[in-house]
């Protein structure tokens, strides 16, 4: 595995040391400005867990009031150009403010739980870096499996981190799957809301705007997997997702569109039956799932009133949302798995920048993976090589 440490300047040893004997229930939080991470640091604080780190990119002031908030013992700055003005902002506090360089280093502190909420390819280090360190690993970034692949999930295996996944939806099959084994599976189902624009036909999406693309009818989220649920591509790499955390195959894998997000997953079982989780659209049920595991804590979100909800619908998806969804397939059979990640990722920035249309997605994403050659992971290093390789391949065809 590729020295990941070798990044940052401080030796490992600086920051654990420091918290060594500490009592347990010690949490960091890695994207803690963001949607997750918010809803992440409010359950660590009502439950009474010790916060450890809190991270942040450009929202540098929330991460101040976090950090004044919370008091971490190490507050860490993605980007450098607001690094002194949180270090200026934090000076007489015992908070330490860490730079960006030395993410690696925070994120292999000794802690019950890491919650890694980095959005996109950019949580891969640190994820990598807490392995062997967390006891329990609440991975909210799917990119991470994706890329990391079965490469990730054994070295969590083999360094006792318990990967338990953050996405409602895996979240939901892994309470299903609790008890039984994988001979017991049929297959698992993944529901999509169908986002905003389950009811319209291809040849109306030529002229979506970005906000209308950022009006999802059920969770608010950020910006990237906000268009990923528009395009359906989410589900995509949800499939994918699934078929690596839970060690299945991809074609015993289905999605099925549900518009109220009440139903998060089901399993179907050799004898016929179905398990499925059933919730509040709520992203704090499957954070608190996993930062409490095995456990569960008290959420005042209000329970589902199914007098209120009446019915359950499930919607046959159109012609281009099918084929969206079901690329996953081809994805994980040619194995492309991390440049199709990697495409899709640098696709959807260039719609929220205004520079495609969002009719342009899904054939950028193909002219991408038509020139990717399949992947061969057996080290961090092999990760990052076909990742800086995509971003090449995207260069080169000057597609986007």
């Amino acid at each position: 595995m590729r020295n990941i440490e070798s990044k940052c300047t401080t030796p490992r040893k600086t920051y654990s040391e420091e918290l060594r004997g500490r009592s347990n229930g010690m949490v960091s939080i890695f994207g803690s400005t963001g949607t997750i991470g918010q809803k992440a640091l409010s359950i660590a604080k009502s439950n009474g867990f010790e916060i450890v780190v809190i991270s942040g990119n450009r929202n540098h002031g929330l991460l101040i009031e976090q950090a004044l908030e919370c008091a971490p013992k190490y507050v860490c700055v993605s980007d450098e150009a607001r690094n002194q003005i949180v270090r200026d902002a934090l000076s007489g506090s015992s908070t330490e403010v860490i730079p960006h360089k030395e993410m690696c280093n925070v994120a292999s502190i000794d802690v019950d739980c890491c919650i890694m909420a980095i959005s996109g390819i950019a949580a891969l280090a640190p994820t990598f870096a807490c392995i062997g360190h967390a006891k329990k690993l609440a991975l909210a970034t799917k990119e991470v499996i994706i890329c990391g692949g079965r490469y990730l999930m054994n070295r969590a295996q083999d360094e006792g981190t318990k990967i338990i996944p953050v996405d409602s939806e895996h979240s939901a099959i892994y309470q299903c799957l609790e008890g039984n084994t994988p001979q017991d599976i049929n297959q698992m189902i993944l529901t999509a809301s169908g986002g905003p624009f389950l009811y319209r036909e291809e040849s109306e999406l030529a002229n979506v705007t970005v906000d209308e693309a950022l009006k999802h009818p059920n969770w608010r989220m950020g910006k990237k997997i906000t268009i990923d649920s528009a395009t359906l591509i989410n589900k995509a790499l949800e499939m994918i997702e699934a078929s690596i955390l839970f060690d299945i195959p991809i074609d015993r894998i289905n999605p099925l569109i549900h518009r109220e997000s009440i139903i998060h997953g089901m399993v179907s079982f050799a004898d016929g039956t179905f398990k499925a989780v059933l919730s509040q659209p709520d992203m704090s049920i499957p954070i608190s799932f996993a930062m409490n595991y095995p456990e569960r804590k008290p959420l005042d979100i209000g329970a589902v009133d199914f007098y209120d909800i009446e019915a359950l619908r499930f919607t046959r998806p159109k012609s281009w949302q099918t084929r969206n969804m079901a690329i996953a397939y081809s994805v994980v059979n040619e194995r492309k798995s991390i440049a199709f990640n990697v495409a899709n990722e640098a696709v959807v920035q260039k719609f929220l920048d205004g520079e495609i249309r969002f009719s342009e997605i899904y054939d950028n994403i193909l002219k991408v993976l038509d020139k990717a050659e399949s992947e061969n992971v057996g080290s961090y290093e092999d990760i990052v090589g076909i990742i800086e390789y995509t971003h090449a391949i995207r260069e080169l065809l000057k597609c986007l």
